[in-house]
This record gives C-alpha cells, structure tokens and sequence, in this order.
C-alpha cells in the first residue's frame, strides 16, 4: 500500500545518466542575465523546449518517510533535442493532490536560461510541459526560487490551475499575476498592488515556498516577512498575513550568508488548515524559554494565529530512541510539517566533530517528531542523499494509479542514491 505522504528532494533529475542521455555536464541553476532575445524568437524557443519536453517520462520511487522518495524524470532515447542546453534538472515549486508543478531546467521569469513548467500526474502517471509565460511588455522578475502554484480542480472535473506571481519593475509593490487553466492552454494576467507592509518591496520580499488550499486560495510565503494570500473567488484579491513569530531577530538581508529561513522555519496546509512552524532561536525568546519548537495553526478567516504545539529541542534530545541512536545533543535543522498527520514534523539533525580546525562530517540522522504524542521520536539514519536544503512534502504517491510498475525498492540502490548493478 502507498504511503499517504512522502518526503522529497526538491531538485529532480531530467536526464537518464545510465543510458548516456543528458543536456550537458553542468547541472542548471538560475539566475544570470535577464532575457535578450526578441519576443519572437524567446517564444518559439520556449514552445521547443516545451514540445521536447512533453515526450518525458517519470519514475517515481515511493518510501515511506523519513526515509526519502525521488521523483527522476527521463526523456525518451529518441527525442530531437532541442538546440539549448541546461535542461538535465528541474526542481519542485508545488504540489496538490495528485498533482505536481515543477520548473524543469534554468527556468524563472524574467531570466535567460531555457526550461519550461512541468505538471506531473501522479493519477495518470503522466508528464505535462507548460511554456513560458509570454515576454510582457513590462520588465518582470522572479518573486523566488520556487513560486509556481498548482491548484486541482480549479477548471472543473480533472482540470487544474498553475499560477505564477512576478514582480512588475521598477515599481515596488506590483506584481503580475500569470494564470494558466488546462481546459483553455493560455496564459493570462492580472496586475495587482501588493498589499505589502511598510518597508517591504519587491527586493526584500523573496517566496520561500507556495501552496494552494480550501479550493480557491493561492498562497505565497516569505518565511522572514509573512504571506500573501490571493481569493480567485474574489477576482485575485490579495491580503497579507504576518507570521506568528514576527522577523527573526536579525535582518537576512544584511547577512547573505547567514542561516537561510528553510533552516528554522517552515509552512504547510495539513487537513485544509495553514500550519506555521519556527525554531525559536533567532527570534527573542520569552523569559526562561529553552532552545525549542512550535506550531501555529491559522484561524478559517485567516484573521489570527494560535499556537498548537510546543516542544524544546531538550525533550527531543531526552527520548529514549533518541538517545539510543547514540546522538549527542545536536541542534535540528530544515523542519517540514506532516501534509496529512497534524503535529508530525520532520528534522534533519547533522552528527559532526572538530578535528584540530577542521569540521567532519560523520553521519545524517531524519528524526519523526510527534509533538501530539508526547513529542515521541523515530531516528532514521540518512544513507542514500545528503540532504543541503529543506525537504519537500506531496501526497501524490495516494493518487498513483494502482496498474504501475513495482516500485523500485530502497535496497536496489547504493549510497549515491542510484541502482545498484548485480
């Protein structure tokens, strides 16, 4: 039986590298230039890449958290390639239902790296390229690394929505908000004012995640600064929700190689409610608060936060599994809510020592965290991928259709994370 829930890596293969079939020795990442090309020739190149795209197939491997799936999508041996580069990789920006929306390649509004979107089926076991929202008139740039929604259902039975929200320069607080509905193909746009507080702009507001929940709302997070909410029922009307917590204590712009907000903070929908999680250390703690972890839940009309659950990182540390696994007291990290089972979250903690000056890495540990049951801890010892960034949750493995292949088993594969040959 499919997990209800699992846990991914955002960044997804998109090439096949036991077949030899692969874009280019260099992974994509974006950023770079803002596009050049002229409109015309930016969008036949985007319907290429989308065309060639389509031909993709996916190979999901489904575990049961904490340990962690993989979504790898493949091309076929004998797609035309189209003549650009940089499309071996994508990485996850969203997930609803059985739906998945993905950025393959270098990709992000505004920039010139070559991609297009990617909506995985997870019913139908199907690959869905989407093109580039067309060049505007008006110069765009990315709102983040990931910020494309994907929203099921919005167009009617088996129809769905993928939504992207850029920055409109040079004014500060307007975005455009590209909207692409399955039934009809097309992107369209609605400029919209951002109801942004007091001294946040369009450069210090980046999305560090993005979701859709209760049917008609699209949300984008900036784990420093808050959320902005947009109602399709109420034609794209947006509002803006501060987090519980506040800003951390420190400004994350004036230290950009500081602590990224993925590393102590996180935001998910679990069973139709917004959850919001945060570490309590780079926030000013209340008089004789410990080293801890907590949970907010949002109220229906999104008008106030309340805290649902609480634990110090001591208590973790004081669980009899915990303790077993033989960790010292090592500090948590990259917390990710449970999609399906409320006050389940999941930390990375990382086991090193000092050698002379030096930092090694010894092993990596995913703890289950229960703080609905007396915050009781699983320790699963990472084997397969060292995990650098924050996890992503999908409940796509229970909408999988039930004629697919076997799945692939953890053991089939070695500490790289790839097949094992016999």
């Amino acid at each position: 039986m499919a997990p209800p829930m699992v846990l991914l890596d955002r960044e997804v293969e998109l090439c096949d590298e036991e077949a030899g079939i692969c874009e280019g020795p260099i992974r994509s990442s974006w950023g770079g230039l803002p596009a050049r090309r002229s409109a015309k020739g930016q969008e036949k190149l985007s319907d290429a890449v989308a065309e060639y795209l389509q031909t993709f197939k996916a190979q999901p491997l489904v575990a049961d958290p904490p340990e962690l799936s993989s979504l790898n999508i493949r091309p076929p041996k004998s797609a035309p390639v189209p003549p650009t580069s940089g499309l071996e990789s994508g990485r996850i920006s969203s997930a609803d239902k059985h739906l998945v929306a993905l950025y393959a390649g270098g990709y992000r509004p505004g920039y010139s790296l070559p991609g297009s979107y990617l909506i995985y089926d997870a019913s139908k076991d199907s690959i869905s390229a989407i093109p580039c929202i067309p060049p505007d008139t008006c110069r765009t740039r990315a709102m983040g690394y990931q910020s494309a929604v994907v929203m099921c259902g919005a167009t009617g039975e088996g129809g769905y929505l993928l939504a992207e929200l850029v920055w409109v320069c040079p004014q500060d607080s307007q975005a455009a908000l590209w909207l692409w509905e399955s039934s009809a193909k097309q992107w369209v746009v609605k400029l919209r004012d951002l109801p942004l507080p007091p001294g946040t702009t369009a450069f210090n507001f980046s999305v560090h995640s993005c979701f859709s929940f209760g049917g008609s709302f699209l949300c984008w997070v900036d784990l420093h600064r808050g959320m902005l909410l947009c109602d399709l029922r109420k034609d794209c009307n947006f509002s803006f929700i501060e987090l519980p917590q506040g800003p951390p204590n420190y400004d994350a712009s004036d230290y950009p190689h500081g602590p990224c907000a993925e590393e102590f903070r996180s935001v998910a929908c679990v069973h139709g409610s917004v959850k919001f999680l945060a570490f309590n250390k780079f926030v000013e703690r209340e008089p004789r608060e410990t080293f801890g972890l907590a949970v907010w839940t949002l109220s229906p009309d999104h008008s106030v936060w309340s805290r649902s659950y609480k634990c110090s990182v001591g208590d973790i540390w004081a669980n009899a599994n915990y303790q077993s696994a033989g960790l010292g007291q090592l500090a948590p990290s990259f917390p990710v809510l449970s999609i399906h089972q409320d006050g389940v979250v999941y930390l990375v903690v990382n086991d090193t020592s000092v050698v002379g000056r030096r930092l090694v890495f010894k092993d990596q540990y995913l703890l289950r965290v229960d703080m609905g049951n007396n915050n009781d801890v699983q320790v699963y010892q990472q084997k397969t991928t060292r995990i650098y960034s924050q996890l992503f949750a999908s409940e796509f493995s229970a909408h999988r259709r039930q004629e697919h292949p076997r799945e692939m088993e953890s053991s089939e594969f070695g500490a790289s994370g790839k097949r094992m040959k016999a």
